[in-house]
């Protein structure tokens, strides 16, 4: 059963435009978000981003004030970029309001030509960033879709190249999920030509030469097919590479649309990488099988992992929540029909606790926000979604890929173990 909310939430499961845009925009390592707002805005992106890595500090604020809010401070903002080009240098910045400088009809886009006269020679947008514009989702994916513009043609197609879009790098494990993306697509043969967004500026301007992207999930498609109209790029749409069978899946997808072959013996010796880990837990896993839990989290990852997790491990999904949409999320549920008991479609909070806690649920996967919901439901929550900020990843152990496996096993049995 499939329900979608049809009405406003009380307590939303996901968060605004703002987010969504900051989302897609740190991920420019050399960049900066100057967002042009009260303290609440920035203060509440901050900490998102630098609670579970502390050196994620790219947000910076023009220090809008209450008094400001009578008359106007474009002029704060232009002060900002001039600080931040004169003390940092970044190659990028993104000039973003918030609903109170939007009420307020600010005119940004002139700051930043008035920041260009005066000397700051980084690259500058204007994004228009208010809450009350659109959902989480729809900001990450038009904040996405608006680099398409520096994006440049310089030089032949890199052979059996491909760029990643819709990898989240404020997400738990990122960097570690990265490190393994690009370890198993060397080893097919292929070879990561930029990651959107989690890079430097000049890989957005040179990913036309990749021969192919890969849409993780769904998460930024509009920028795919931007790219496939304006450059003549193709993509494909693929699965959160989850688990040993969805692994192999994502690899033999992206190499059929590059006409590769994967070598069989790669697969084979990561297959028994990951029987080896299997028959330390053998007879833990038995005891698994069946068990119910609940999978939380955006549309991109969570309905991968769902997949994951009944078809490579044995669990029920009693419940699978999609806290936020992208913009081919009734393609992604039509792919699992039936592989979970109940389907909601950005729940109202108040309206998943008193689903969870009526269903009998084992384990939930989630973000720190479902604290409260595995707590009622006196279950152990394992973490994979976004945000995670009362939890840092330091160690080499991804979720993605052929070794993701075995950090996923060893999370669920030892939270199991600490109930």
């Amino acid at each position: 059963m499939i329900e979608e909310k049809q009405h406003l939430s009380l307590d939303p499961t996901q968060g605004c435009r703002m987010v969504g845009a900051m989302r897609a925009f740190h991920g420019i390592k050399d960049g900066f978000v100057v967002l042009h707002s009260p303290p609440g805005c920035h203060s509440g992106a901050l900490l998102l981003n630098c609670l579970p890595d502390n050196t994620s500090m790219r947000v910076a604020l023009s220090g809008l004030h209450t008094r400001d809010l009578v008359y106007g401070a474009e002029r704060k903002a232009l002060l900002t970029l001039k600080k931040l080009h004169n003390t940092f240098r970044p190659s990028f910045m993104v000039l973003m309001d918030c609903c109170a400088a939007s009420i307020l009809g600010e005119d940004l886009p002139a700051m930043i030509e008035e920041a260009r006269k005066d000397g700051v020679s980084a690259t500058m947008m204007y994004f228009s960033g208010a809450g009350f514009h659109s959902y989480m989702w729809q900001g990450y994916e038009e904040a996405l879709l608006s680099l398409v513009k520096f994006m440049v043609v310089s030089g032949e197609k890199k052979k059996n190249s491909i760029n990643l879009i819709g990898f989240q790098s404020d997400e738990l494990k990122s960097t570690t999920d990265l490190e393994e993306i690009a370890r198993i697509c060397r080893a097919a043969g292929i070879q990561l030509n930029a990651v959107l967004n989690c890079g430097a500026f000049i890989d957005i301007i040179n990913a036309p030469r990749a021969s192919l992207n890969v849409v993780l999930g769904g998460d930024g498609i509009k920028l795919a097919q931007a790219m496939a109209d304006k450059f003549g790029t193709p993509y494909v749409t693929v699965d959160y590479p989850y688990g040993l069978a969805g692994t192999r899946e994502f690899l033999r997808q992206v190499a059929e649309k590059l006409e590769l072959e994967i070598d069989e013996g790669f697969l084979l010796a990561e297959q028994n990488y990951v029987k080896k880990a299997i028959e330390k837990i053998q007879f833990y896993l038995r005891g698994l099988y069946g068990l119910s839990c609940a999978v939380i989290g955006g549309t991109g990852k969570a309905v991968s992992l769902a997949r994951f997790l009944t078809g490579e491990i044995g669990l029920e999904v009693k419940v699978l929540v999609l806290t936020s949409k992208n913009p081919v999320w009734e393609d992604r549920l039509a792919t699992i029909k039936g592989l979970a008991e109940q389907i909601m479609v950005e729940p109202d909070r108040l309206e998943l606790e008193e689903y969870i806690g009526q269903a009998d649920i084992n384990l939930v996967f989630g973000s720190t926000f479902d604290k409260k919901l595995a707590y009622q439901a006196r279950a152990p929550l394992i973490r994979f979604s976004y945000p995670v900020i009362d939890m840092v990843s330091l160690t080499d152990a991804p979720y993605a890929g052929f070794r993701g496996v075995v950090t996923w096993l060893e999370q669920i049995v030892n939270s199991l173990f600490s109930l």
